[in-house]
């Protein structure tokens, strides 16, 4: 009973398990060459451990985390939350429950508290605690302008991904949407 208690995984246990497991793949390492790159990094994990990880029998720990995500060429977020930041994916956070992707990749980048929400004092002190001294935090009016401006950005790729312009008609040869003179 204890064995089993210390190799089951939380919520983020399980999303680092998948992670490196996708992620090494993605960049065609075998377990084997994954073990070297970590152990060229100066931390041991044979293959089997890789093995281990990717089954969900061995746990990750903080050094084992850096070191895979620098092996991997991955911020360690890339680790620790979901393959996507879309409002509507979903990320299962320990102790926290489940946040929008979007919402715990900002958290991990340092511009959000989780869970959501407070006033403006307690945002901000959070914000200066969230953050190493040097590093200059966006204030709340400079991080919607920034979000603004990537969903904008976001809708654009889109329209070009789909072939549609913004009143919503198809482009075709010579038809970029209504005139703007």
């Amino acid at each position: 009973m204890a064995d089993d208690k210390k190799t089951t995984l939380g919520p983020t246990g399980e999303q680092v398990r998948a992670n490196v497991q996708r992620l090494r793949e993605s960049a065609g390492l075998t377990k084997k060459e994954l073990s070297e790159r970590v152990g060229a990094l100066g931390r041991a994990i044979p293959p089997l451990g890789i093995s281990r990880i990717e089954q969900g029998t061995r746990r990750v720990d903080a050094d084992d985390l850096v070191a895979l995500a620098v092996a991997l060429n991955v911020h360690p977020g890339a680790l620790l939350l979901p393959s996507t930041a879309t409002a509507e994916g979903v990320a299962e956070i320990t102790a926290v429950g489940s946040v929008p992707a979007r919402q715990a990749w900002e958290w991990a980048h340092g511009m959000r508290p989780l869970p959501p929400g407070g006033d403006g004092r307690k945002w901000m002190e959070w914000r200066l605690r969230a953050l190493p001294f040097g590093w200059r935090p966006m204030s709340p009016e400079e991080y919607a302008e920034w979000d603004l401006n990537e969903a904008r950005a976001s809708h654009k790729r889109i329209l070009d991904l789909t072939g549609f312009n913004e009143d919503g008609s198809r482009k075709e040869e010579g038809n970029d949407g209504p005139s703007v003179d």
